[in-house]
């Protein structure tokens, strides 16, 4: 087991043991989580919730997370395809991971006026591509819109420039922690993170009442 996937481990239980405490300190339980990694179900689960997010348990690169959330409504309104994990046009940068090719590869694709377009979604947390399928469609309906919160972080290909883009997006709660300052990007929060950490791991990402970022704060204003 590498050091994140141990982090991960023992954060499980860090989450899960006083999750239903945790729960007591929300306004309110119904709301919405939209994430370009894991870390929107781990929300969940650090509050005892049912998932309420079509994007719980699977990741995008940086790239097709801010094309996906530039036409949310149009995405999310596509049907959920498959596709060879051979056939991802972003094979060569995840197939380092030893875990690829045993999971789930998405495609949701649109019609735009210069033509189609699509984003990839990696399912990391399914065992296959029928199981990805139909809680997709099941947490779909759970959506919220008006109590939505959009993360993201400076993973999976993650630039200067998705970051600004995703900063001027237009969505009231949101929120995009990296491993370095952006003065001029206001839903940035810098995370602490080792020195020789370019982007933030999974496991760095806070939950709780976490002393850089109080996610149950961030919940609540939600609920303002």
């Amino acid at each position: 087991m590498t050091y994140e996937g141990l982090r991960l481990k023992i954060q499980k239980y860090q989450r899960k043991l006083p999750a239903h405490r945790r729960k007591k300190g929300l306004k309110g339980t119904r709301f919405t989580i939209l994430s370009n990694n894991c870390w929107g179900g781990m929300i969940y689960e650090s509050y005892d919730l049912p998932k309420q997010s079509p994007t719980v348990g699977c990741f995008f690169m940086a790239d097709d997370y801010i094309r996906f959330l530039t036409r949310l409504d149009d995405y999310l309104q596509a049907p959920l395809t498959f596709i060879a994990p051979e056939d991802s046009r972003w094979k060569q940068e995840i197939c380092s991971d030893k875990r690829y090719g045993h999971y789930p590869v998405g495609r949701l694709e649109i019609d735009t006026d210069s033509g189609s377009e699509s984003v990839e979604l990696f399912f990391l947390h399914f065992h296959s591509a029928e199981e990805a399928k139909e809680k997709w469609n099941r947490r779909l309906k759970r959506i919220d819109r008006e109590r939505l919160l959009v993360k993201f972080n400076d993973q999976n290909g993650c630039t200067r420039k998705h970051i600004e883009a995703f900063d001027r997006l237009p969505f009231r709660h949101k929120i995009c922690f990296t491993t370095a300052p952006y003065p001029d990007c206001q839903s940035v929060q810098p995370i602490r993170v080792p020195k020789s950490h370019t982007y933030i791991h999974t496991s760095y990402e806070p939950f709780g009442r976490n002393r850089q970022v109080n996610i149950t704060d961030l919940i609540n204003g939600l609920f303002a």
